[in-house]
Protein backbone atom coordinates (compact mmCIF):
# COMPACT_ATOMS: atom_id res chain seq x y z
CA UNK A 1 0.00 0.00 0.00
CA UNK A 2 2.03 3.25 -0.91
CA UNK A 3 1.95 5.92 1.67
CA UNK A 4 -0.58 8.57 2.46
CA UNK A 5 0.54 11.82 2.56
CA UNK A 6 0.74 13.23 6.02
CA UNK A 7 -1.40 15.45 7.52
CA UNK A 8 0.98 16.79 10.69
CA UNK A 9 3.95 19.18 9.12
CA UNK A 10 6.96 19.40 10.92
CA UNK A 11 8.85 22.62 10.96
CA UNK A 12 12.56 22.92 10.24
CA UNK A 13 14.27 22.65 13.37
CA UNK A 14 17.35 24.49 11.18
CA UNK A 15 17.01 27.72 10.96
CA UNK A 16 18.47 30.07 7.99
CA UNK A 17 18.70 33.63 6.72
CA UNK A 18 17.15 32.47 3.27
CA UNK A 19 13.48 32.65 4.11
CA UNK A 20 12.57 35.62 1.70
CA UNK A 21 13.73 36.24 -2.17
CA UNK A 22 17.09 37.59 -2.45
CA UNK A 23 15.40 40.78 -4.79
CA UNK A 24 12.24 41.62 -3.80
CA UNK A 25 12.14 43.55 -7.08
CA UNK A 26 14.40 45.04 -9.39
CA UNK A 27 13.15 48.50 -8.09
CA UNK A 28 15.22 51.00 -6.82
CA UNK A 29 13.92 53.34 -4.27
CA UNK A 30 14.50 57.23 -3.22
CA UNK A 31 17.32 56.50 -0.11
CA UNK A 32 19.52 59.84 -1.18
CA UNK A 33 17.02 61.48 1.96
CA UNK A 34 19.22 59.31 4.58
CA UNK A 35 22.68 61.16 4.59
CA UNK A 36 26.12 59.07 4.36
CA UNK A 37 29.00 59.63 3.53
CA UNK A 38 29.62 58.84 -0.73
CA UNK A 39 32.44 55.96 -1.26
CA UNK A 40 32.56 56.26 -5.18
CA UNK A 41 36.00 57.19 -4.51
CA UNK A 42 37.09 55.50 -2.07
CA UNK A 43 39.62 53.14 -1.66
CA UNK A 44 37.51 50.21 0.08
CA UNK A 45 34.03 49.75 0.98
CA UNK A 46 33.40 51.91 4.26
CA UNK A 47 30.17 49.47 5.07
CA UNK A 48 29.60 45.86 4.04
CA UNK A 49 26.73 43.95 4.80
CA UNK A 50 26.43 40.45 4.58
CA UNK A 51 23.29 38.93 4.35
CA UNK A 52 22.74 35.50 6.30
CA UNK A 53 24.88 33.51 9.00
CA UNK A 54 25.12 30.26 7.31
CA UNK A 55 28.25 28.62 6.26
CA UNK A 56 28.66 30.94 2.97
CA UNK A 57 27.64 34.00 5.33
CA UNK A 58 30.30 33.46 7.62
CA UNK A 59 32.83 32.54 5.30
CA UNK A 60 32.34 35.37 3.47
CA UNK A 61 32.13 38.02 6.62
CA UNK A 62 35.86 36.15 7.48
CA UNK A 63 36.95 36.70 4.41
CA UNK A 64 35.93 40.22 3.41
CA UNK A 65 36.97 41.49 7.21
CA UNK A 66 40.57 40.57 6.76
CA UNK A 67 40.66 42.10 2.88
CA UNK A 68 39.06 44.86 4.11
CA UNK A 69 40.16 44.96 8.12
CA UNK A 70 38.97 49.36 8.31
CA UNK A 71 35.37 48.46 6.82
CA UNK A 72 32.83 47.70 8.86
CA UNK A 73 31.27 44.62 8.73
CA UNK A 74 27.98 43.53 9.47
CA UNK A 75 25.96 40.55 9.48
CA UNK A 76 22.39 39.26 9.20
CA UNK A 77 20.92 36.10 9.80
CA UNK A 78 17.03 35.46 10.59
CA UNK A 79 17.11 32.99 12.98
CA UNK A 80 18.03 32.93 16.52
CA UNK A 81 21.53 31.42 15.34
CA UNK A 82 24.05 31.23 13.03
CA UNK A 83 25.26 27.89 10.87
CA UNK A 84 22.56 27.04 8.59
CA UNK A 85 21.93 23.67 8.04
CA UNK A 86 25.50 22.48 9.43
CA UNK A 87 24.09 21.06 13.05
CA UNK A 88 26.15 18.71 15.48
CA UNK A 89 23.86 17.49 18.32
CA UNK A 90 25.22 15.22 21.08
CA UNK A 91 23.01 12.67 22.79
CA UNK A 92 23.16 11.23 26.41
CA UNK A 93 23.46 7.58 26.41
CA UNK A 94 24.21 4.76 28.83
CA UNK A 95 27.91 5.21 29.73
CA UNK A 96 28.95 7.88 27.46
CA UNK A 97 27.22 10.16 24.80
CA UNK A 98 26.98 10.06 21.07
CA UNK A 99 27.64 12.96 18.38
CA UNK A 100 24.33 13.12 16.09
CA UNK A 101 24.85 15.24 12.28
CA UNK A 102 21.55 16.97 11.43
CA UNK A 103 23.26 18.00 7.93
CA UNK A 104 26.65 17.26 6.22
CA UNK A 105 28.73 14.92 8.28
CA UNK A 106 32.09 15.20 6.45
CA UNK A 107 34.24 16.83 3.65
CA UNK A 108 36.22 15.95 0.99
CA UNK A 109 40.10 17.45 0.64
CA UNK A 110 39.51 21.15 -0.59
CA UNK A 111 42.25 23.95 -0.89
CA UNK A 112 40.45 27.19 0.36
CA UNK A 113 38.67 24.61 3.29
CA UNK A 114 42.06 23.62 3.90
CA UNK A 115 43.29 27.01 4.31
CA UNK A 116 40.67 27.93 6.90
CA UNK A 117 40.98 25.17 8.76
CA UNK A 118 44.99 26.22 9.22
CA UNK A 119 43.65 29.61 9.86
CA UNK A 120 41.21 29.08 12.81
CA UNK A 121 43.67 26.78 14.79
CA UNK A 122 41.27 23.64 14.02
CA UNK A 123 43.85 21.39 12.58
CA UNK A 124 44.89 19.66 15.66
CA UNK A 125 40.95 18.72 16.18
CA UNK A 126 40.86 17.11 12.15
CA UNK A 127 39.72 13.63 12.49
CA UNK A 128 40.00 11.78 8.90
CA UNK A 129 38.85 8.55 7.34
CA UNK A 130 42.11 7.24 4.94
CA UNK A 131 41.84 6.22 1.65
CA UNK A 132 42.58 2.64 2.83
CA UNK A 133 39.53 2.42 5.37
CA UNK A 134 36.67 0.40 5.10
CA UNK A 135 33.97 3.77 4.93
CA UNK A 136 36.43 5.12 2.01
CA UNK A 137 36.36 1.33 0.13
CA UNK A 138 33.11 -0.10 0.23
CA UNK A 139 30.01 1.87 -1.02
CA UNK A 140 27.14 0.48 -1.86
CA UNK A 141 23.73 0.39 -3.93
CA UNK A 142 20.78 -1.37 -3.02
CA UNK A 143 19.67 -3.01 -6.09
CA UNK A 144 16.73 -4.62 -6.30
CA UNK A 145 16.54 -6.04 -2.95
CA UNK A 146 19.90 -6.63 -1.49
CA UNK A 147 22.95 -4.47 -1.70
CA UNK A 148 26.03 -4.89 -3.90
CA UNK A 149 29.43 -3.04 -3.45
CA UNK A 150 30.66 -0.87 -6.04
CA UNK A 151 33.91 -2.06 -7.54
CA UNK A 152 37.38 -0.58 -5.85
CA UNK A 153 39.73 0.96 -7.64
CA UNK A 154 40.97 -2.10 -8.71
CA UNK A 155 37.92 -4.46 -8.56
CA UNK A 156 38.70 -7.82 -9.12
CA UNK A 157 36.98 -9.98 -11.92
CA UNK A 158 34.68 -11.91 -8.85
CA UNK A 159 33.71 -8.42 -8.13
CA UNK A 160 32.67 -7.42 -11.64
CA UNK A 161 31.24 -11.17 -11.73
CA UNK A 162 29.09 -10.76 -8.84
CA UNK A 163 28.00 -7.10 -9.73
CA UNK A 164 26.89 -8.44 -13.27
CA UNK A 165 24.38 -11.28 -11.70
CA UNK A 166 22.56 -9.03 -9.54
CA UNK A 167 21.79 -7.08 -12.89
CA UNK A 168 22.83 -3.22 -11.63
CA UNK A 169 25.95 -3.33 -14.26
CA UNK A 170 23.41 -4.24 -17.48
CA UNK A 171 23.85 -1.88 -19.71
CA UNK A 172 27.89 -1.19 -19.05
CA UNK A 173 28.40 -2.30 -22.44
CA UNK A 174 27.19 0.98 -23.25
CA UNK A 175 30.58 2.38 -22.23
CA UNK A 176 32.68 0.33 -24.26
CA UNK A 177 30.68 1.95 -27.43
CA UNK A 178 30.23 5.28 -25.77
CA UNK A 179 32.63 6.79 -28.44
CA UNK A 180 30.34 5.44 -31.46
CA UNK A 181 27.77 7.37 -30.66
CA UNK A 182 27.14 10.45 -32.48
CA UNK A 183 28.12 13.88 -30.85
CA UNK A 184 24.68 16.14 -30.13
CA UNK A 185 23.20 18.56 -32.07
CA UNK A 186 24.76 22.18 -31.69
CA UNK A 187 20.79 23.28 -31.41
CA UNK A 188 20.75 21.11 -27.90
CA UNK A 189 22.44 23.40 -25.39
CA UNK A 190 21.65 21.63 -22.62
CA UNK A 191 19.66 18.37 -21.72
CA UNK A 192 19.09 16.51 -17.94
CA UNK A 193 21.98 14.42 -16.63
CA UNK A 194 19.59 10.93 -17.00
CA UNK A 195 19.47 11.81 -20.83
CA UNK A 196 22.83 12.87 -21.45
CA UNK A 197 24.04 9.29 -19.33
CA UNK A 198 20.81 7.21 -21.26
CA UNK A 199 22.50 8.73 -25.07
CA UNK A 200 25.45 7.95 -24.52
CA UNK A 201 25.66 4.99 -22.36
CA UNK A 202 22.45 3.26 -21.71
CA UNK A 203 19.10 4.30 -19.60
CA UNK A 204 19.75 1.02 -16.76
CA UNK A 205 23.07 2.58 -15.73
CA UNK A 206 21.39 6.52 -15.46
CA UNK A 207 18.34 4.48 -13.74
CA UNK A 208 20.48 1.78 -11.50
CA UNK A 209 23.79 3.63 -10.73
CA UNK A 210 23.63 7.46 -11.35
CA UNK A 211 19.99 8.31 -9.90
CA UNK A 212 21.72 6.75 -7.02
CA UNK A 213 24.59 9.05 -6.63
CA UNK A 214 22.99 12.00 -7.38
CA UNK A 215 20.23 10.56 -4.73
CA UNK A 216 23.14 10.78 -2.28
CA UNK A 217 24.71 14.54 -3.21
CA UNK A 218 21.37 16.19 -5.01
CA UNK A 219 18.19 14.42 -3.33
CA UNK A 220 17.53 15.06 -6.92
CA UNK A 221 15.79 13.70 -9.92
CA UNK A 222 18.44 13.13 -12.92
CA UNK A 223 15.90 13.43 -14.91
CA UNK A 224 15.58 16.79 -14.00
CA UNK A 225 19.16 18.28 -13.31
CA UNK A 226 21.66 19.95 -15.65
CA UNK A 227 24.10 17.46 -17.84
CA UNK A 228 25.95 20.71 -18.91
CA UNK A 229 26.14 22.35 -15.36
CA UNK A 230 26.47 18.92 -13.24
CA UNK A 231 28.40 16.43 -15.51
CA UNK A 232 30.16 19.47 -17.23
CA UNK A 233 33.77 18.04 -18.59
CA UNK A 234 31.93 15.11 -19.52
CA UNK A 235 28.97 17.72 -22.15
CA UNK A 236 32.42 19.34 -22.61
CA UNK A 237 34.67 16.94 -24.12
CA UNK A 238 31.62 15.80 -25.85
CA UNK A 239 31.62 19.03 -27.43
CA UNK A 240 34.73 19.62 -28.18
CA UNK A 241 35.54 15.84 -29.44
CA UNK A 242 32.53 14.04 -30.13
CA UNK A 243 32.63 11.39 -27.19
CA UNK A 244 33.30 12.15 -23.82
CA UNK A 245 35.29 8.51 -23.11
CA UNK A 246 37.23 8.74 -26.72
CA UNK A 247 37.98 12.68 -25.67
CA UNK A 248 39.75 12.02 -22.80
CA UNK A 249 42.13 9.57 -24.39
CA UNK A 250 42.45 12.27 -27.16
CA UNK A 251 43.87 14.79 -25.19
CA UNK A 252 45.70 12.94 -22.95
CA UNK A 253 47.46 11.26 -26.25
CA UNK A 254 48.09 14.23 -28.21
CA UNK A 255 49.63 15.99 -24.88
CA UNK A 256 52.08 12.80 -24.55
CA UNK A 257 52.55 13.36 -28.51
CA UNK A 258 53.80 16.45 -27.66
CA UNK A 259 56.16 15.82 -24.84
CA UNK A 260 54.26 16.08 -21.90
CA UNK A 261 54.11 13.40 -19.14
CA UNK A 262 51.51 12.78 -16.87
CA UNK A 263 47.11 13.25 -17.36
CA UNK A 264 45.74 15.97 -18.45
CA UNK A 265 41.94 17.45 -18.28
CA UNK A 266 39.89 19.69 -19.63
CA UNK A 267 39.34 22.80 -17.45
CA UNK A 268 38.03 26.33 -17.46
CA UNK A 269 39.75 29.08 -17.26
CA UNK A 270 38.61 30.48 -14.26
CA UNK A 271 39.37 27.28 -12.07
CA UNK A 272 42.96 27.40 -13.27
CA UNK A 273 43.29 31.23 -12.32
CA UNK A 274 41.65 30.74 -8.75
CA UNK A 275 43.86 27.38 -8.34
CA UNK A 276 47.05 29.78 -9.30
CA UNK A 277 45.82 32.04 -6.84
CA UNK A 278 45.51 29.55 -3.77
CA UNK A 279 49.02 28.71 -4.58
CA UNK A 280 50.15 31.70 -4.95
CA UNK A 281 48.27 32.80 -1.72
CA UNK A 282 48.19 30.15 0.72
CA UNK A 283 51.07 28.75 2.65
CA UNK A 284 49.22 25.44 3.92
CA UNK A 285 51.39 23.18 6.02
CA UNK A 286 52.69 20.47 4.37
CA UNK A 287 51.77 18.19 6.64
CA UNK A 288 48.11 18.70 6.59
CA UNK A 289 47.93 18.56 2.76
CA UNK A 290 49.92 15.22 3.04
CA UNK A 291 46.96 13.86 5.70
CA UNK A 292 44.48 15.72 3.60
CA UNK A 293 45.50 13.86 0.57
CA UNK A 294 45.84 10.59 2.19
CA UNK A 295 42.30 10.73 3.51
CA UNK A 296 38.90 10.23 1.37
CA UNK A 297 37.18 12.28 3.98
CA UNK A 298 37.36 14.28 7.11
CA UNK A 299 35.63 16.37 9.91
CA UNK A 300 36.19 17.69 13.57
CA UNK A 301 36.12 15.86 16.71
CA UNK A 302 33.09 17.88 18.15
CA UNK A 303 31.24 17.60 14.43
CA UNK A 304 30.91 19.45 11.51
CA UNK A 305 29.17 22.10 13.38
CA UNK A 306 32.70 22.61 15.46
CA UNK A 307 34.04 24.44 12.24
CA UNK A 308 30.97 26.89 12.18
CA UNK A 309 31.21 27.88 15.79
CA UNK A 310 35.00 28.64 15.29
CA UNK A 311 34.31 30.43 12.37
CA UNK A 312 31.76 32.92 13.66
CA UNK A 313 33.53 33.47 16.89
CA UNK A 314 36.83 34.02 14.50
CA UNK A 315 34.37 36.28 13.04
CA UNK A 316 33.19 38.46 15.88
CA UNK A 317 36.76 38.53 17.03
CA UNK A 318 38.21 40.51 14.32
CA UNK A 319 36.39 43.48 15.90
CA UNK A 320 34.94 45.17 12.53
CA UNK A 321 32.39 42.27 12.41
CA UNK A 322 28.82 42.88 14.06
CA UNK A 323 26.72 39.30 13.88
CA UNK A 324 23.05 40.31 14.28
CA UNK A 325 20.68 37.34 14.30
CA UNK A 326 16.95 37.48 14.35
CA UNK A 327 17.08 40.24 11.72
CA UNK A 328 15.59 38.60 8.66
CA UNK A 329 16.07 40.88 5.27
CA UNK A 330 12.99 42.20 3.90
CA UNK A 331 14.62 43.86 0.67
CA UNK A 332 17.55 44.94 -0.69
CA UNK A 333 17.95 48.21 -2.97
CA UNK A 334 19.17 50.27 -5.17
CA UNK A 335 20.19 53.51 -3.86
CA UNK A 336 19.42 57.03 -6.46
CA UNK A 337 20.24 60.04 -5.97
CA UNK A 338 23.96 59.61 -7.29
CA UNK A 339 24.55 57.64 -4.76
CA UNK A 340 26.60 54.22 -5.30
CA UNK A 341 25.36 51.28 -2.58
CA UNK A 342 22.80 49.23 -1.45
CA UNK A 343 19.81 49.92 1.01
CA UNK A 344 19.14 46.76 3.51
CA UNK A 345 15.45 46.63 4.80
CA UNK A 346 15.57 44.17 7.63
CA UNK A 347 13.78 43.43 10.89
CA UNK A 348 9.97 42.38 11.06
CA UNK A 349 6.61 44.09 11.70
CA UNK A 350 6.86 47.87 12.79
CA UNK A 351 10.11 47.18 13.93
CA UNK A 352 11.99 47.20 10.55
CA UNK A 353 15.15 49.52 9.85
CA UNK A 354 17.20 50.42 6.59
CA UNK A 355 20.75 51.06 6.66
CA UNK A 356 22.80 51.79 3.60
CA UNK A 357 25.82 49.90 2.52
CA UNK A 358 28.48 50.73 0.39
CA UNK A 359 28.85 46.74 -0.60
CA UNK A 360 26.36 44.10 0.13
CA UNK A 361 27.17 40.29 -0.01
CA UNK A 362 24.10 38.15 -0.27
CA UNK A 363 24.13 34.19 0.60
CA UNK A 364 19.51 34.68 0.07
CA UNK A 365 18.08 32.74 -2.41
CA UNK A 366 16.49 33.38 -5.28
CA UNK A 367 13.36 31.91 -5.97
CA UNK A 368 13.02 31.91 -10.09
CA UNK A 369 16.42 30.63 -10.33
CA UNK A 370 16.17 26.66 -8.88
CA UNK A 371 13.54 25.15 -7.07
CA UNK A 372 14.70 23.03 -3.80
CA UNK A 373 14.15 19.76 -2.18
CA UNK A 374 13.34 18.61 1.56
CA UNK A 375 15.11 16.02 3.09
CA UNK A 376 14.19 14.14 6.45
CA UNK A 377 17.32 12.63 7.99
CA UNK A 378 16.81 9.83 11.09
CA UNK A 379 20.14 9.45 12.97
CA UNK A 380 19.78 6.20 15.42
CA UNK A 381 21.95 4.94 17.88
CA UNK A 382 22.22 1.55 19.14
CA UNK A 383 24.32 0.22 21.65
CA UNK A 384 25.00 -3.74 20.40
CA UNK A 385 28.14 -2.43 18.41
CA UNK A 386 27.97 -4.82 15.67
CA UNK A 387 24.48 -5.20 14.13
CA UNK A 388 25.55 -3.99 10.90
CA UNK A 389 26.11 -6.73 8.21
CA UNK A 390 28.19 -4.85 6.26
CA UNK A 391 31.01 -2.52 6.34
CA UNK A 392 31.32 0.68 4.93
CA UNK A 393 30.37 4.28 4.12
CA UNK A 394 26.73 3.41 3.38
CA UNK A 395 24.08 2.71 0.77
CA UNK A 396 22.42 4.89 -1.78
CA UNK A 397 19.00 3.48 -3.30
CA UNK A 398 18.38 4.31 -7.19
CA UNK A 399 14.78 4.92 -8.65
CA UNK A 400 14.75 1.87 -10.23
CA UNK A 401 13.90 -0.13 -6.84
CA UNK A 402 10.58 -1.39 -7.16
CA UNK A 403 7.94 0.80 -4.77
CA UNK A 404 7.47 -2.52 -2.81
CA UNK A 405 11.34 -2.24 -1.22
CA UNK A 406 11.30 1.50 -0.77
CA UNK A 407 7.92 2.85 -0.35
CA UNK A 408 9.47 5.32 2.38
CA UNK A 409 11.23 6.87 -0.48
CA UNK A 410 14.39 6.67 1.43
CA UNK A 411 17.46 8.31 -0.58
CA UNK A 412 19.82 6.12 1.23
CA UNK A 413 21.30 4.93 4.88
CA UNK A 414 24.72 6.46 6.16
CA UNK A 415 26.71 3.86 8.15
CA UNK A 416 27.99 6.68 10.51
CA UNK A 417 29.83 3.73 12.96
CA UNK A 418 32.30 3.05 10.17
CA UNK A 419 31.82 7.25 8.24
CA UNK A 420 33.69 9.07 11.01
CA UNK A 421 35.18 8.42 14.31
CA UNK A 422 36.63 10.13 17.08
CA UNK A 423 32.95 11.65 18.15
CA UNK A 424 31.29 9.28 20.41
CA UNK A 425 32.81 8.16 23.95
CA UNK A 426 30.44 4.87 23.71
CA UNK A 427 30.80 1.88 21.34
CA UNK A 428 27.74 1.06 19.48
CA UNK A 429 26.13 1.22 15.99
CA UNK A 430 25.16 4.38 14.65
CA UNK A 431 22.88 5.07 11.58
CA UNK A 432 21.48 7.66 9.63
CA UNK A 433 18.50 7.46 6.94
CA UNK A 434 17.71 9.81 4.63
CA UNK A 435 14.26 9.92 2.90
CA UNK A 436 12.53 12.54 0.41
CA UNK A 437 14.29 14.72 -1.78
CA UNK A 438 12.69 15.25 -5.31
CA UNK A 439 10.50 11.69 -3.93
CA UNK A 440 8.32 14.84 -1.80
CA UNK A 441 8.05 17.49 -4.52
CA UNK A 442 4.20 18.64 -4.01
CA UNK A 443 3.96 17.31 -0.69
CA UNK A 444 2.18 19.58 1.47
CA UNK A 445 2.87 17.73 4.64
CA UNK A 446 6.01 15.69 6.04
CA UNK A 447 6.31 12.64 8.30
CA UNK A 448 6.32 13.97 11.92
CA UNK A 449 8.90 12.78 14.49
CA UNK A 450 7.39 9.81 15.34
CA UNK A 451 6.27 8.68 11.74
CA UNK A 452 9.68 9.29 10.20
CA UNK A 453 11.08 7.26 12.90
CA UNK A 454 9.02 4.47 12.32
CA UNK A 455 9.67 4.77 8.34
CA UNK A 456 13.72 4.67 9.00
CA UNK A 457 13.21 1.67 11.80
CA UNK A 458 11.36 -0.06 8.41
CA UNK A 459 13.74 1.05 5.79
CA UNK A 460 16.38 -0.91 8.25
CA UNK A 461 14.41 -3.83 9.18
CA UNK A 462 13.58 -4.54 5.47
CA UNK A 463 16.94 -3.95 4.12
CA UNK A 464 19.48 -4.65 6.96
CA UNK A 465 17.38 -6.94 8.84
CA UNK A 466 17.95 -4.66 12.01
CA UNK A 467 15.01 -5.00 14.20
CA UNK A 468 16.59 -4.29 17.67
CA UNK A 469 14.90 -1.15 18.90
CA UNK A 470 17.18 2.41 18.86
CA UNK A 471 18.65 3.11 22.48
CA UNK A 472 18.65 7.17 21.37
CA UNK A 473 17.46 8.60 17.85
CA UNK A 474 16.93 12.24 16.30
CA UNK A 475 14.66 13.36 13.69
CA UNK A 476 15.66 16.68 11.59
CA UNK A 477 13.37 17.75 8.61
CA UNK A 478 15.75 20.38 6.67
CA UNK A 479 12.73 22.33 4.50
CA UNK A 480 13.61 23.30 1.13
CA UNK A 481 17.65 22.76 1.96
CA UNK A 482 18.84 21.71 -1.30
CA UNK A 483 19.34 23.34 -4.42
CA UNK A 484 18.32 21.94 -7.91
CA UNK A 485 19.91 22.58 -11.13
CA UNK A 486 17.66 21.30 -13.07
CA UNK A 487 17.53 21.98 -16.64
CA UNK A 488 18.26 25.22 -18.49
CA UNK A 489 20.34 26.04 -15.17
CA UNK A 490 23.38 28.12 -16.72
CA UNK A 491 21.37 30.33 -19.03
CA UNK A 492 19.08 31.51 -15.82
CA UNK A 493 22.35 32.21 -13.59
CA UNK A 494 23.81 34.29 -16.37
CA UNK A 495 20.77 35.79 -16.95
CA UNK A 496 20.08 36.47 -13.44
CA UNK A 497 24.08 37.83 -13.04
CA UNK A 498 22.78 40.37 -16.28
CA UNK A 499 19.96 41.63 -14.38
CA UNK A 500 22.00 42.68 -10.85
CA UNK A 501 24.63 43.77 -11.98
CA UNK A 502 23.19 46.10 -13.96
CA UNK A 503 20.56 47.20 -11.21
CA UNK A 504 23.50 47.39 -8.38
CA UNK A 505 26.20 48.19 -10.44
CA UNK A 506 28.28 45.58 -8.49
CA UNK A 507 27.52 47.04 -5.02
CA UNK A 508 25.87 43.81 -4.39
CA UNK A 509 27.20 40.02 -5.01
CA UNK A 510 26.12 36.58 -4.20
CA UNK A 511 27.52 33.74 -3.00
CA UNK A 512 25.67 30.15 -1.93
CA UNK A 513 24.75 26.63 -2.54
CA UNK A 514 22.25 28.18 -4.69
CA UNK A 515 25.49 29.88 -7.09
CA UNK A 516 28.43 27.91 -6.41
CA UNK A 517 27.80 24.02 -5.56
CA UNK A 518 25.78 22.14 -2.69
CA UNK A 519 28.85 21.34 -0.71
CA UNK A 520 29.85 22.76 1.95
CA UNK A 521 33.52 22.86 0.36
CA UNK A 522 31.77 24.83 -2.76
CA UNK A 523 30.40 27.92 -0.53
CA UNK A 524 33.65 28.44 1.48
CA UNK A 525 35.51 28.64 -1.85
CA UNK A 526 32.90 30.44 -3.52
CA UNK A 527 33.10 33.01 -0.36
CA UNK A 528 36.77 32.85 -1.44
CA UNK A 529 36.63 33.78 -4.62
CA UNK A 530 34.34 36.22 -4.39
CA UNK A 531 36.35 38.57 -2.01
CA UNK A 532 39.35 37.88 -4.20
CA UNK A 533 37.29 39.52 -6.62
CA UNK A 534 36.93 42.84 -4.65
CA UNK A 535 40.34 43.13 -4.67
CA UNK A 536 42.29 46.11 -6.40
CA UNK A 537 39.31 47.95 -6.72
CA UNK A 538 37.27 45.23 -7.65
CA UNK A 539 34.42 45.81 -5.38
CA UNK A 540 33.51 49.00 -7.87
CA UNK A 541 33.76 46.50 -10.99
CA UNK A 542 29.81 45.96 -12.30
CA UNK A 543 29.75 42.80 -11.17
CA UNK A 544 27.48 40.70 -9.14
CA UNK A 545 30.10 37.54 -8.28
CA UNK A 546 29.64 35.19 -10.62
CA UNK A 547 32.61 35.51 -12.54
CA UNK A 548 32.73 31.62 -13.52
CA UNK A 549 29.31 31.80 -14.89
CA UNK A 550 29.67 34.61 -16.96
CA UNK A 551 33.21 33.76 -18.15
CA UNK A 552 33.04 32.82 -21.93
CA UNK A 553 36.49 31.85 -21.99
CA UNK A 554 36.55 28.07 -23.82
CA UNK A 555 37.80 25.51 -21.36
CA UNK A 556 41.49 24.49 -21.93
CA UNK A 557 43.54 21.05 -21.82
CA UNK A 558 45.74 21.47 -18.68
CA UNK A 559 47.68 18.84 -16.62
CA UNK A 560 45.88 17.20 -13.88
CA UNK A 561 47.56 19.04 -11.11
CA UNK A 562 47.27 22.04 -12.12
CA UNK A 563 44.04 22.32 -9.72
CA UNK A 564 44.97 21.56 -6.83
CA UNK A 565 47.45 22.93 -4.14
CA UNK A 566 51.11 22.39 -5.16
CA UNK A 567 53.05 24.41 -2.98
CA UNK A 568 55.24 21.91 -0.73
CA UNK A 569 53.38 18.93 -1.73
Amino acid sequence: MRLKRHVSLLEPTLRHAATRPLLSAFSSQCAWSRYRHSSTSAAYPERIAVLGGGVAGLSSAFFVSREFPNSKVTVYEAGKDAGGWVRSVKKDVPGGEVLFELGPRTLRNATVTAHLCQELGLVDDITYTKKSDAAAKNRYVYYPDQLNRLPAEAPSLADLFTLWRTGIMAGAFGMIREPLIHKRPHSLTDETVGSFISRRVDPRIADNLVSAVFHGIYAGDIFQLSAKTLLSAAWQLEGRYGSALAGYFIMNRQHKDDGGNGQVVLAHPYDIDAAQAMNDQFDIDPELMKDMHAASTFTFKGGLQQLIRTLQAAVERTGNVDVKVNSPVQSTTALTGGQQGVAVTTGEGDTTQTSDYDLVISTLRNPSLTPFVTVQTISLYYSSPSLLPHTGFGYLIPRSVPFEQNPERALGVIFDSYATSGQDSVPGTKLTVMMGGHWWDGWDAYPNDEEALIMAKNVLERHLGISEEPTAWHVNLSKDCIPQYTLGYEDRLRNFASGVSHEFKGRLRVVGNQFNGVGVNDVIQGSWNLVRGLRNGGWRRESVGLDRATDTREWRVVPAGTLGYRRGV
